[in-house]
């Protein structure tokens, strides 16, 4: 059984204080990363350097987003030279985007910024505390996504092979969370 609404709203307070935390944090992030690139395109970055190549619809589909949304930041990315596209050998009709070497120096340097900068502002926290938010973070991850697409409403693509939280049974969430690669 799991936890009682009474329990989850305690839960809701503090999520709305990181939401609310959201722009002025990727603001923060991205002057002390020393980058213009978009937060979001940025992600759209780290999934292809974490995961490879991929099509635009599976990272739209992936990312709950509109494929324009995608297209947007595959523009802002390709226009900075860090990544490329080529045609998919099963249906040639269809670009594989991936990370160029330039993108994965380039994530490389702002993923090393937005973590020293996030170490400095969790001084206070010891690494076994971080470890465990991050374990906790995965595993509410996966079950949220899991309840917003359930399987017969997620999206048709095969998005298996992008790094995600990946719905896992209840007594493998613990060891599955600290395994699973991913973008944070």
């Amino acid at each position: 059984m799991g936890p009682t609404p009474e329990t989850c709203s305690e839960l809701l307070r503090p999520l709305r204080a990181l939401m609310g935390l959201k722009q002025v944090a990727v603001q923060t992030l991205n002057q002390h990363a020393q980058t213009d690139l978009p937060y979001a395109a940025t992600g759209l970055l780290g999934e292809l350097v974490h995961c490879g190549e991929s099509r635009a619809s599976d990272l739209a589909a992936h990312r709950v987003v509109d494929a324009s949304v995608v297209s947007r930041q595959v523009s802002q990315l390709e226009q900075a030279g860090l990544i490329s596209r080529r045609a998919d050998p099963q249906d040639r009709r269809v670009s594989l985007l991936r990370a160029t070497e330039e993108g994965e120096q380039a994530l490389a340097r702002i993923e090393q910024h937005r973590a020293e900068w996030l170490s400095d502002a969790l001084r206070d926290w010891d690494e076994t505390k971080v470890r465990d938010l991050a374990e906790l973070l995965d595993v509410a991850a996966a079950d949220i996504r899991r309840a917003v697409l359930p399987e017969h409403q997620a999206p048709h693509a095969d998005t298996s092979h992008l790094a995600v939280a990946r719905p896992v049974p209840a007594d493998d969430r613990r060891s599955a969370a600290s395994s699973q690669k991913g973008i944070r």
